[in-house]
């Protein structure tokens, strides 16, 4: 028994070990390619960030896209999960719209890296995203659309809004204005930033003040 508890110990350190490098070069994919964008950035420059071989990189991933699908994939499936819980806790429509949107604004502005990566890669010309990818993409939509719905039904917002085009509206907007700051081309505080997506959501688009 003994030499199986250390059997699994080994198996699971190993693991751990495992998550560790995984995570290791993803962060400094994230940062490589925010700074570089996606072309630019090279497994070498990733690897030498990361301070591991060139081996273990491809060991862990067959190329630089998939690094990139596993980074958006992570991070998608991460800001849906917070989207759920926002709007499982909220009173209202229009108050799970401003507390997801806000989420959303925070986590683009307080790493400028990923959201540099995150707008560039989705727009980049001849990407291909996973099947896991586009469903987290539907998945951040879906619950947005759902927040807009209740916010109709509960009377709260013009009843003529399109809930699909303002859910697509809404995610442009946060990563357009995220990507004009992140650039640095007007000074503003992440305070400021946040205050002012929240403002535009209340009043432009969804006319309340929830």
């Amino acid at each position: 028994m003994g030499r199986v508890r250390e059997a699994v110990s080994r198996q699971g350190e190993k693991g751990g070990k495992a998550r560790a490098t995984r995570a290791l070069l993803l962060d400094a994919a994230v940062k490589v390619i925010g700074r570089k964008g996606y072309t630019g950035a090279t497994v070498d420059e990733i690897v030498e960030e990361a301070g591991v071989s060139k081996g273990l990189a491809y060991y862990h991933f067959k190329s630089k896209a998939e690094m990139a699908e596993s980074i958006l994939d992570t991070g998608m499936g991460e800001l849906a999960d917070e989207f759920v819980e926002i709007a499982a806790c909220a009173d209202s429509g229009p108050s799970a719209l401003v507390g997801m949107i806000e989420r959303f604004a925070v986590k683009i502005f307080e790493n400028k890296e990923f959201g540099r990566f995150f707008v560039s890669e989705l727009w980049r010309e001849g990407r291909v995203w996973s099947g896991s990818m586009r469903e987290n993409e539907e998945r951040l939509l879906g619950l947005i659309r759902d927040q807009l719905a209740r916010a109709k039904a509960e009377g709260l917002i013009r009843p003529e809004i399109d809930v699909d085009f303002e859910a697509v509206a809404l995610v442009g907007m946060v990563l357009t204005t995220s990507l004009y700051y992140i650039d640095e081309k007007a000074a503003v505080s992440k305070e400021a930033f946040i205050e002012n997506i929240i403002d535009f959501v209340r009043h432009a688009n969804v006319g309340t003040e929830q």
